[in-house]
């Protein structure tokens, strides 16, 4: 069966996103109803950090997008369905931090993301 081209996602705008920090691009790429977890030190399996609809997920990446540091994404495994990917990212102070993610996709959007993240413990003073 074909997917159509509305229905299909783009991985390469996600990426291309990422990598240049371009919130706005990546808020449109999710669903309104998305909800996106996030795992680490902090926020353990059984108290994830969650944000619900496109509005929470759209102040989440503008914070992240105007930050100072690199992201570099690769490793990734791309179905009709779902998408993972990991992504690497560089503070100028040397801090790094490693998300494996994982997204449901629904309609050619993100339905549902689940990233799982570790930060150096030594550089990094906040996360």
């Amino acid at each position: 069966m074909a997917t159509a081209a509305s229905d299909s996602f783009d991985f390469g705008t996600l990426k291309r996103a990422l990598e240049q920090s371009d919130a706005d691009t990546l808020v449109r790429l999710y669903a309104d109803d998305a909800e996106m977890l996030i795992v680490d030190r902090n926020r353990p399996p059984s108290s994830p950090m969650t944000l619900t609809g496109r509005e929470a997920i759209a102040a989440f990446w503008r914070d992240v997008c105007s930050r100072d540091m690199s992201h570099r994404v690769g490793h990734e495994v791309v179905g009709a369905d779902r998408a993972a990917f990991v992504e690497e990212c560089a503070y100028p102070d040397g801090c790094h931090v490693m998300s494996a993610m994982t997204l449901d996709l629904r309609g050619g959007r993100i339905a549902r993301h689940l990233t799982v993240q570790a930060w150096d413990e030594v550089s990094c003073a906040t996360s």
